[in-house]
C-alpha cells in the first residue's frame, strides 16, 4: 500500500474527535456488571445532554472502558473470590504520557491510584500480602497516565507519518478494548489500496461498471453500536490505567508468568486526572482478575478520590519491579 493512500484514512480518523460531537452515554439501570439485563422500564429519553461543557461541571458524566484478559496461567487458576482471597503486593511503573503533549496537564499521584485500585481489587477477593501468615501469591504492577492524539505529521515524510500516527492510534486501540479490538483495528489499516477494496455492485458511479469503493472502517463502525463507540474512544483523548497481575513466584524470571491484564480508559477531554482516574478505577472493580468476552462500556459521574465508591457500575448498552514495565 502506497505511503499516502495509508496516510490519509488514519489522518482522518485521528481527527475525528476534533469534529465530532461529544458521546454521551445512555445510562440504563443495570442489576449486574457481569451479567447486564435491560432495565425493566425506560425512560422517555435515554439520553441525557448537557449544556455546560465538561470543564465547568462539577461532577461530569464519564465514558469509560474496561477489559481484562486472562491467560492460560491464569485460566488455570482457582477463581479468587472475597471467600476465596489471594495476595498481592504491589509495583508502580510511574505515569506516562503518550501522543502530543500537554503542559499543563496535572498527574495524579501515584498514592492515590494505589489506594483506589488496591480498594477495587478487594471487591474481588484480592487482599494486599502480610508477611508471614498472608503472603503472596500475586504481583500487580500498574501504570497510568494519558494517550493523546498525534497532530503534528510530517507531509513532507508520508511514510514515517503513517507510522507514527497508526501506532499511536493502534497503541490506544489495546487500552480501550484489548487485544482483540487492536487487532481488528490493525487488519483495518493494513488493508489494500482502495481500488483493490471495490467490489462488483448494481450501482457504481465513478468506478466503472458495477463498482464503488467499501470503507472497512465505516462497516466495522455500522456491525454494532459498540464498535462505534469504541473507535469513537480510540479516536480521542484518554486517560488509562492498566493493572497487570504476574505469578510473584516467576518474578525472577524473564518474562515473568502473566496471569491477567485488566485496561481501563475514560475520554479525558475536559476533565482532569483526579475527576477522572479515581471513577475509573472504582467502576472496574468487578472485573478484576475475570475474563471479559468483550470490552465493557460503562458511564459514571466523576467523583474524585476520598469519595468513591467502589460498588456495581452503570453499563451502557448502546443499541441493545527490576523487570520491564508490562506492555500496555
Amino acid at each position: 500500500m502506497h505511503a499516502r493512500a495509508f496516510l490519509a484514512p488514519l489522518l482522518l480518523l485521528s481527527a475525528h474527535a476534533q469534529v465530532a460531537p461529544p458521546v454521551t452515554a445512555p445510562t440504563p439501570d443495570v442489576p449486574s456488571a457481569t451479567a447486564p439485563k435491560p432495565a425493566s422500564h425506560a425512560p422517555s429519553s435515554q439520553w441525557v445532554f448537557r449544556l455546560l461543557p465538561k470543564s465547568l461541571q462539577q461532577n461530569p458524566n464519564l465514558e469509560l472502558t474496561v477489559i481484562t484478559e486472562m491467560t492460560d496461567d491464569g485460566a488455570e487458576r482457582p477463581a479468587v473470590t472475597p471467600e476465596h482471597p489471594a495476595y498481592f503486593i504491589t509495583q508502580s511503573m510511574g505515569a506516562h504520557g503518550f501522543g502530543d503533549p500537554s503542559a499543563d496537564e496535572k498527574i495524579l499521584p501515584q498514592a492515590d491510584v494505589e489506594g483506589i485500585l488496591t480498594k477495587s481489587l478487594a471487591a474481588n477477593g484480592y487482599r494486599p500480602a502480610r508477611e508471614p501468615d498472608q503472603p503472596p501469591s500475586l504481583a500487580v504492577f500498574y501504570t497510568w497516565g494519558s494517550h493523546k492524539l498525534l497532530h503534528d505529521v510530517d507531509e513532507e515524510n508520508p511514510a514515517q507519518s503513517a507510522e507514527q500516527v497508526a501506532r499511536n492510534l493502534l497503541d490506544r486501540a489495546a487500552l480501550v478494548g484489548g487485544e482483540k479490538f487492536a487487532g481488528e483495528m490493525r487488519r483495518i489499516f493494513t488493508a489494500e489500496e482502495t481500488n483493490a477494496s471495490a467490489t462488483p455492485t448494481t450501482h457504481g458511479p465513478d468506478m466503472g461498471p458495477g463498482m464503488e469503493f467499501i470503507d472497512p472502517m465505516n462497516a466495522y463502525r455500522m456491525k454494532r453500536a459498540k464498535n462505534e463507540f469504541l473507535v469513537d474512544q480510540m479516536a480521542d483523548d484518554v486517560y488509562f490505567v492498566v493493572a497487570s497481575a504476574y505469578d510473584y513466584r516467576t518474578l525472577g524470571q524473564k518474562p515473568p508468568t502473566l496471569l491477567w491484564r485488566t485496561r481501563m480508559t475514560v475520554a479525558s477531554r475536559g476533565v482532569s486526572q483526579d475527576q477522572a482516574l479515581p471513577t475509573l478505577v472504582a467502576s472496574a472493580a468487578p472485573y478484576f482478575g475475570r475474563e471479559m468476552d468483550d470490552v465493557e462500556i460503562l458511564t459514571k459521574r466523576a467523583v474524585r478520590d476520598g469519595k468513591v465508591e467502589i460498588g456495581t457500575p452503570t453499563v451502557v448498552s448502546p443499541a441493545t519491579a527490576a523487570d520491564p514495565p508490562p506492555r500496555l
